[in-house]
């Protein structure tokens, strides 16, 4: 408020005595209404929590914020849904899953996701976010450098490549795509935080001009250009990008995907490898040919 009152001042003189006057007055009328105040500062508190079920059943589930002792309210989300639940406080989450109940605390802002795991059992994830237009594939997981520059070797990327990421995170893969080999690069994320984070990474990197990032739903992007796709999604996300991957893509194509296969294309599985990553977690890495 001080700022706003001396810029009045230099460029109008004395009015600005009544605009001092004018934000005293507000100023005892919010001090007179406390409530106002404070409703102000909860309102600018509450964010969205989403969650989002891409299993193939109905989830019953029930929350409650971790301040109040009321009994939790019970919920259920049909397949495709997204619940919005706005809330200032963190919600506690239950549901059962093969008999036994899982509980977990949902932080304001963030989105989830009801998935199965690796053994066909219901769970609840990190999601990438919690927009209704479009699909979510899979949330941020960093694939480790020595992961990375493996995909990119078992695809035999050069200086003529033009290396599409799908999911591209924080723009590691097409980076060093482009740092390593003189490849081009184009990374396609949903996430406007993601895709900053990127550019200031190819920048950095100074590949800034052989890689581009588009804020886009990879599912109904054009990659026709690329000669290289990378992938670090999830199986079922692999299987929904397969007709994209079906129809724009030449021929000849490389598609290397990390941890996870693409079902339906096991006949086109060229190559697979397991490494070791900085993680220390093994790493598998499957080759495909279009």
């Amino acid at each position: 408020m001080t700022n706003v009152f001396i810029t009045r001042r230099c460029l109008q003189g004395r009015p600005w005595i009544w605009g001092l006057a004018t934000a005293l007055l507000l100023a005892g009328s919010w001090a007179a209404n406390p409530d106002r105040v404070q409703a102000q500062e909860s309102s600018s508190r509450i964010k969205e929590i989403t969650i989002r079920n891409v299993t193939e059943e109905t989830v019953q589930y029930y929350i409650k914020s971790v301040r109040s002792s009321d009994p939790p309210e019970k919920r259920a989300i049909e397949k495709d849904a997204i619940d919005h639940l706005r809330t200032e406080d963190p919600l506690t989450i239950s549901f059962e899953s093969k008999g036994d109940s899982t509980e977990y605390v949902l932080d304001p802002g963030m989105p989830y996701a009801f998935r199965y795991d690796e053994n066909g059992d219901l769970e609840l994830y990190e999601a990438s976010h919690g927009r209704d237009d479009a699909v979510d594939l899979a949330p941020f997981v960093a694939t480790p450098p020595s992961v990375v520059e493996k995909m990119l070797e078992m695809a035999r990327v050069d200086k003529d490549d033009v290396v599409y990421d799908l999911g591209c995170g924080d723009g590691r893969i097409v980076v060093m795509a482009a740092r390593k080999y003189g490849a081009r690069g184009v990374g396609i994320d949903l996430d406007p935080e993601r895709i900053k984070e990127s550019r200031i990474n190819a920048k950095a990197a100074g590949v800034d001009k052989l890689v581009e990032f588009r804020i886009e739903d990879v599912t109904k992007s054009d990659i026709s250009a690329a000669t290289v796709v990378t992938l670090y999604l999830l199986t079922e996300s692999n299987e929904l990008l397969r007709p994209s991957l079906e129809k724009h893509l030449k021929p000849g194509v490389y598609v290397v995907s990390h941890n996870y296969t693409i079902p339906g294309w096991e006949i086109k599985l060229v190559d697979e490898a397991e490494i070791k990553g900085e993680d220390g977690a093994l790493h598998d890495i499957y080759l495909y040919r279009r």
